[in-house]
């Protein structure tokens, strides 16, 4: 049985004395902290860096190789990219978070101390949320900018007369030439990109305490993204606005170039996330270990 983990925070669990379906909060998430923090913090952090460093190279090559290519051809698909493979790798590694803890007694084991129940899902949640913000996006981000801002001093977002008709008149053109984006952009690019991964761990928990079979869990977390992308992109635009489908919405029309409302689908999104996060303690709460 895989109790080790847990065991570790045994002698604080023993001496809670609070009350509430929280109690025992601060200790499973300083457990779950150190299942994030350094390791897989780590990888999303490498990872989105790598992705970051491979377009560099590839946009540096064709520099050298063509004389003037536009980063934004490259720089866009960065951000598609860079989202699928953030919500491929965080369902991977939170396809266990729930069920193997069922399944291999931890979460009964748990349980049975001073703790309740919903601290044990709320805690999967909170500490995955800095291991998020920080190794999945912060830092990658972060590198993504300092690619941007060399691609603008090396002049990649200079047009002349020639390319402001070119792009006027031929719609593929506005791909290539799209300017690279803002601060306030990039900015708000990394939040729709942080909000969609805290929706894939919600539901990546609630589909743990439901469903007993890893395999089913990881294709159903990868098909719940997928369905919300494309309602998002083909759905009506009064039902999208009332599902996380808003946000996958706005990240698509932000990578575009396009405007797109940030606030709107940020709230929709978290508020769904509570939600999901709420059915799953009152599963997991009434479920039998």
């Amino acid at each position: 049985m895989a109790i080790d983990v847990a065991s570790a925070e045994s002698a604080g669990l023993s001496r809670i004395s609070s009350h509430g379906p929280l109690r025992g909060l601060g200790g499973l998430t300083a457990a779950e902290l150190r299942r994030w923090f350094p390791g897989r913090a780590l990888v999303f952090a490498v990872g989105g860096v790598g992705l970051v460093f491979a377009i560099y190279a590839i946009w540096v090559s064709a520099a050298n190789a063509f004389g003037d290519p536009r980063l934004a051809m490259l720089m866009y698909p960065l951000y598609a990219l860079w989202t699928a493979m953030l919500v491929l790798v965080m369902v991977a590694a939170t396809q266990g978070a729930v069920a193997n803890e069922i399944e291999d007694g931890t979460a009964a084991w748990v349980v049975a101390k001073p703790v309740g129940r919903p601290a044990f899902i709320v805690s999967k949640f909170v500490a995955a949320a800095p291991a998020v913000l920080i190794g999945a996006v912060l830092v990658p981000g972060i590198v993504a900018r300092m690619v941007l801002q060399s691609a603008a001093a090396r002049g990649d977002t200079q047009f002349s007369a020639g390319d402001v008709i070119r792009i006027t008149s031929d719609r593929w053109a506005r791909v290539e030439f799209t300017t690279l984006p803002d601060l306030a952009v990039h900015a708000g690019t990394l939040l729709l990109i942080t909000v969609i991964l805290f929706l894939v761990v919600a539901v990546m928990i609630l589909l743990g305490c439901v469903i007993r079979s890893r395999a089913a869990i990881f294709l159903v977390g990868i098909a719940v993204p997928g369905l919300l992308l494309a309602f998002g992109l083909a759905g009506s635009e009064n039902l999208v606005a009332l599902t996380p489908a808003w946000a996958f919405d706005s990240l698509v029309a932000t990578i575009g170039d396009n405007p797109a409302p940030l606030l709107g689908p940020l709230a929709v999104t978290m508020a769904w996330c509570v939600l999901i996060l709420a059915v799953a303690t009152w599963w997991f709460s009434r479920k039998e270990l």
